[in-house]
């Protein structure tokens, strides 16, 4: 049975004020040459080697920026073959130019996808991407690229610190809270454990909270039973018990996670206080929750919910048990739409020239890019 997709698209949208065929002044360009031309908007992405790669670094140089996907089936491949082109026959203007590839996939086009991409095709020009949503949506955004990208933003990171504050219940069932720091340029999240935990509770998620009379939720401590509160030992992967009077004088950083747990339920089941041992974020949800683990880290086999260093026994990103990858389930599930343009960015970082589509000369394009280098 086929699996329907859902579909991710790109669109380009110019401002039509600011460009027109042609320009009276100056050299005489063939693409869609802009009127007034703009500053192209800098930025500061990741390439295919992991080096810090900004716009600003290509002063006084022609700069070609393509915005592909790798996994893309048609359009962008066509793109990259015309810029391999390109690459491959500016002769003598070769120092005066450069090509940049900008993704708009960067679920799938993580570095080491990109680096291993660029080797199999043999392109030498650089391949942008960055591991946190809003970097690339404040990049489409900049150069007025529309993605609809709810699949890449719920593939990514979150770009915010996350609090956990879990509660175990006398019937041994559990419930987590994720709070996002309140203060993140500053050392403090919230003004102590206790206002934390208000915040946990009755603020953000309408639970009820009191633990002055011992309630959480549907819950209240008896005879038979208290609330003890724990702190999340991450060196140690484990939760510690503290004083339950210490939430007020607590300070709370982004390494802080609580929990109160019922004092006659098994600690076991308490929720661990960072997803994926403290090394990566969850993806999916249910039986597609799985972990994406960071730089040096690695999933264990069989194990989608934990990550390990790199340096242990254990390896492989993905496992190699039978159950499929649910990444990999997740990131077949949708495609990248195919209208896009290509800019030629002048020696003075300025929008100069857009083609659309693929539906151009490439040797009419190449044109371009020498007339610029030698302006």
């Amino acid at each position: 049975m086929r699996r329907e997709g859902v579909a991710v698209t790109i669109i380009v949208i110019f401002l039509l004020p600011g460009c027109m065929d042609s320009q009276e002044d100056g050299p005489s360009l063939i693409g869609t040459e802009y009127r007034a031309p703009p500053e192209a908007p800098d930025f500061t992405l990741k390439n295919q080697n992991g080096a810090d790669v900004r716009l600003s670094d290509y002063e006084d140089k022609v700069v070609v920026v393509a915005f592909i996907y790798t996994s893309c089936p048609d359009v962008c491949l066509v793109i990259s073959s015309n810029l391999a082109y390109v690459y491959e026959n500016l002769g003598g203007h070769s120092e005066n130019v450069e090509i940049i590839s900008i993704t708009i996939d960067p679920a799938r086009d993580t570095v080491s996808r990109l680096s291993q991409w660029t080797d199999d095709m043999g392109y030498q020009w650089d391949h942008l991407t960055h591991d946190r949503g809003s970097v690339m949506q404040s990049v489409w955004d900049n150069w007025n690229v529309v993605v609809d990208a709810e699949h890449i933003a719920n593939s990514l990171p979150p770009d915010d610190a996350s609090l956990r504050f879990a509660v175990l219940f006398p019937d041994n069932s559990t419930m987590q809270t994720d709070s996002t720091c309140s203060s993140a340029d500053g050392p403090s999240c919230f003004d102590n454990g206790s206002a934390f935990a208000e915040h946990a509770f009755s603020e953000s998620n309408g639970i009820e909270y009191d633990i002055s009379s011992g309630t959480i939720g549907n819950w209240t401590s008896d005879e038979s039973w208290s609330w003890l509160l724990h702190t999340w030992d991450g060196q140690n992967e484990s939760w510690v018990q503290i004083e339950a009077d210490s939430l007020d004088s607590m300070g709370v950083t982004t390494s802080t996670n609580l929990a109160w747990a019922a004092s006659n339920a098994n600690l076991s089941n308490l929720p661990p206080g960072f997803d994926c041992n403290g090394h990566g974020w969850v993806m999916g949800s249910g039986s597609g929750a799985h972990c994406m683990c960071d730089e040096g880290y690695e999933r264990p086999d069989g194990d989608w919910l934990s990550c390990s260093s790199t340096g242990g026994e254990e390896s492989g990103e993905h496992g190699h048990s039978d159950e499929s990858d649910p990444h990999e389930d997740a990131l077949m599930q949708y495609e990248v739409g195919h209208s896009t343009v290509t800019f030629i960015i002048d020696k003075e970082q300025r929008k100069r020239v857009a083609y659309s589509g693929i539906h151009w000369d490439v040797d009419e394009f190449l044109q371009d890019v020498k007339t610029l280098a030698d302006e």
